[in-house]
């Protein structure tokens, strides 16, 4: 989920994926996460809290949505990921993980 978000802000608020990023948090659990997003650029540049915003949050998650459906690898099941959808340069640390299907069930649920 935390790179589809960065991929559907970046495009929504017209910005360069780069200048964005995020991590994972651990809360206890193992499978218990929060997302930790940031400007990726020397004192911040306002983007996060842009996306803070919940009129903003909700195009963005539509924007995310959006570029995940455009993609077509994994066929009909969406089974995996690649550079026009999940993958990133940043990210190829969990490449083998990224899964498009499952976000695009989680959004469509969400919005």
């Amino acid at each position: 989920m935390l790179y589809a978000l960065l991929e559907g802000a970046s495009e929504e608020l017209q910005i360069e994926r780069q200048v964005l990023d995020g991590c994972l948090y651990s809360i206890g659990k193992l499978d218990n996460f929060s997302l930790i997003l940031f400007d990726d650029v020397p004192g911040g540049a306002g983007h996060v809290r842009q996306m803070a915003n919940a009129n903003n949050l909700k195009s963005i998650l539509a924007a995310t949505l959006h570029h995940l459906e455009r993609c077509e690898c994994g066929g009909d099941e969406a089974d995996t990921s690649c550079y026009g959808c999940l993958r990133h340069y940043r990210n190829q640390h969990c490449h083998e993980v990224l899964n498009r299907g499952s976000i695009i069930r989680f959004l469509r649920e969400a919005l």
